[in-house]
């Protein structure tokens, strides 16, 4: 079932005075590149570098005041824990993220310089998240999921409802990556249910061995990762919920996996037409766009996160030679 829309305009009202309304611009080089109008949602100049500051602060700010006096758990690959350490240092209460260790440690220190407790476990999400159910079970202290939330969905969502009074057209397709599903859920509930985005194709992308949405909608059931062997470390979940499943398997229109070398290329591109330095998490998008053949336009792209260094990108370009 779609989150409501009422529940994402709701959430839009509530995160406004915490988040940016984050620019929409037009890409002159991939514009050139596809011959269609290409636009650019930057959900990389938030506060955090990543979208994920929307659903947290909806998830926080929804709690009951007495709960979240408590403080917060969550369990993370970097930009959600981010996005929920913020969230609490605004609202002057402790959070702990659990982080598997695969997590770039740009993004641990990030987290720990917002004030909240880093708790490094596992060797994917999915470990660090069962600490964290556990502590939270422990400690009866609220428990912010990373995608399975409708208050998380709903605030990804909410950037939907600014791209509508953004954009001058409506867009044909709009391409958004996939983790555990909770933006391209939240993208796809306000999409579908808005007028303005009636008839948009809904395009969702992930890297080869962080692809469980893309495997669990072509098996038609759930499908878990044996392990996550991309470097897209914010995609790393080895399995979705069933919501999201659900509602990706039955309203967004495409799904395409791409492999990590190219994407690595991608973000060199995008560094030097775009000037942008993006994540692999958002960088494979752009690979996906570049092997559509699109014939009509406009596009939308949201550029979700950028929470990498030069030295991970100077690595990532020596391992794969590129």
């Amino acid at each position: 079932m779609l989150v409501p829309l009422d529940q994402i305009t709701d959430a839009l009202r509530r995160i406004e005075p915490c988040v940016l309304r984050t620019p929409v611009v037009r890409s002159r080089y991939y514009s050139g590149l596809l011959g269609v109008d290409v636009y650019l949602k930057l959900e990389v100049l938030q506060p955090t570098h990543a979208f994920k500051v929307r659903g947290a602060f909806n998830a926080l700010l929804c709690l009951p005041d007495e709960r979240r006096a408590r403080g917060v758990i969550c369990a993370s690959g970097g930009n959600h824990g981010l996005g929920v350490a913020l969230a609490a240092r605004t609202l002057g209460i402790p959070a702990t993220v659990y982080l598997p260790q695969s997590t770039s440690p740009l993004k641990v220190a990030a987290i720990r310089d917002l004030g909240a407790e880093a708790i490094i476990t596992g060797a994917a999400w999915d470990e660090a998240n069962r600490e964290a159910l556990a502590a939270s079970s422990r400690e009866d202290r609220p428990y912010i999921h990373a995608f399975d939330d409708v208050n998380v969905m709903a605030g990804q969502g909410t950037m939907m409802l600014e791209l509508a009074e953004q954009l001058p057209v409506r867009p044909e397709l709009v391409v958004a990556s996939i983790g555990g599903g909770g933006l391209l859920s939240g993208v796809v509930s306000a999409a579908r249910q808005m007028p303005f985005f009636e008839g948009t194709r809904i395009l969702g992308v992930e890297t080869e061995g962080a692809d469980s949405m893309t495997r669990s909608v072509r098996a038609g059931q759930i499908v878990e990762l044996p392990a996550i062997t991309s470097i897209a470390d914010s995609l790393g979940a080895k399995k979705t919920g069933p919501r999201q499943f659900s509602i990706l398997s039955e309203y967004a229109d495409e799904f395409a996996t791409v492999p990590d070398a190219e994407t690595v290329r991608e973000i060199v591109t995008l560094l030097n037409e775009e000037k942008l330095l993006l994540e692999p998490a958002t960088a494979c998008s752009f690979v996906a766009l570049r092997r559509q053949q699109v014939s009509v336009g406009p596009v939308a792209v949201i550029v979700c996160g950028g929470n990498i260094s030069l030295e991970q990108l100077i690595a990532w370009r020596e391992r794969f030679g590129v």
